[in-house]
């Protein structure tokens, strides 16, 4: 991981709030954040998208991976982490006001979670 380079639209950076800990259980993703990485994710559809996509986060510090399902809302552009996401935030000891970063890994088709040090492709 010494040298870690990665394409900066494909992070997802995020302040956890209230929302992201409630009774529904799911990870609002900041929209303009996601349409980039929808672009380079394989021909994932509006349809596919409502019912949901299984993918995989991986916490390379820790060598776990957590499963999460990716989804939009209704006729909304609202994008969710749902199945999953309670439990990872509870495994990573995350609390309202701390901040998650996510890049997503189209060549290995899953989210990696960036707790260690990484530098942007320029």
């Amino acid at each position: 991981m010494e040298d870690f380079r990665i394409n900066g639209d494909m992070i997802i950076s995020k302040a956890l709030s209230d929302t992201d800990f409630d009774k529904h259980g799911r990870l609002q993703l900041p929209n303009s954040q996601i349409q980039l990485v929808l672009t380079k994710m394989k021909d994932e559809t509006k349809k596919g998208l409502k019912k949901g996509i299984k993918l995989e986060v991986l916490d390379i510090t820790k060598n776990n991976s957590y499963f999460v399902t990716l989804k939009s809302r209704n006729s909304s552009r609202d994008y969710y982490l749902e199945t999953g996401w309670k439990n990872m935030r509870k495994s990573l000891g995350l609390k309202e006001g701390d901040n998650i970063k996510l890049y997503w890994d189209y060549l290995n088709y899953k989210f990696i979670i960036l707790n260690f040090q990484y530098s942007l492709i320029p």
